[in-house]
């Protein structure tokens, strides 16, 4: 009667575990003898039931963990994924040329008109989108042109920064945070001594896309450093 008896055996394998499928007596003695032999190769018999049960657990807690480190990136490498892959010679190459802004988009392509800033819990401003366009010379100088605002155009000497991905804008002169030309002497070297005065010196920009006729560049949005979150400004060759 026993040689009728069906009988299934957990296996572990090298790259983890499965149950093999129901034997019969006779095939249960047959794989025993296999085993007292010496010829199985990367199986050995299962350990109790608790002792799998554990480690499928463990397995299951274990592996998303696991995935979510190997897969999560940091907020810099999340901005590097979505800039342009064209190499740093093509980018030289296809950045010559006068642009002029088109218009403010978000990441999916849906045009902002206006921006709303909140200055405080009960002041909201509302911006009406327009940004500088863009003269970029072979002799590697530029200027910005078509301000609203003269303070915000600007001019000097431009590069690329192939390592960091980085369309660097070095100004002729530089700018301050507060319109340094309007303040009276005593008030600008207090400014200074308290360290209320910010100078800037260069710009940079980070290429999301750009053709022969197209420029698109990223501009950033607040974000707690776990999603890359911005708008894109597009600019046509003129």
């Amino acid at each position: 009667m026993l040689k009728n008896l069906c009988i299934t055996i957990p296996i572990i394998h090298c790259g983890g575990f499965s149950i093999r499928k129901i034997l019969t007596f006779n095939q249960w003695l047959g794989f025993r003898r296999t085993i007292s032999d010496g010829n199985v190769r990367n199986e050995i018999i299962a350990q109790p039931l608790p002792v799998i049960m554990k480690n499928i657990l463990l397995a299951i807690i274990l592996f998303p963990l696991l995935n979510f480190s190997q897969s999560s990136k940091t907020y810099m490498e999340l901005v590097d994924d979505a800039k342009t892959k064209k190499s740093a010679e093509q980018i030289e190459k296809l950045i010559i040329g006068t642009w002029e802004f088109q218009k403010l988009t978000d990441k999916n392509g849906k045009t902002i008109a206006e921006v709303k800033h909140f200055v405080n819990d009960t002041i909201t401003a509302t911006e009406f989108v327009s940004r500088p366009n863009m003269r970029i010379e072979m002799d590697k100088t530029y200027e910005l042109f078509g301000c609203e605002n003269s303070e915000n155009c600007e001019s000097g000497i431009w590069e690329y920064d192939s390592k960091a991905k980085i369309f660097r804008m070095t100004f002729d002169k530089p700018k301050y945070n507060v319109p340094i030309d309007k303040l009276a002497p005593g008030l600008l070297e207090q400014l200074k001594k308290s360290g209320s005065l910010i100078e800037f010196t260069k710009n940079e920009i980070e290429i999301a896309e750009i053709t022969q006729t197209e420029l698109k560049v990223f501009e950033f949005l607040e974000s707690d450093g776990t999603e890359f979150k911005y708008n894109l400004k597009v600019y046509r060759k003129k």
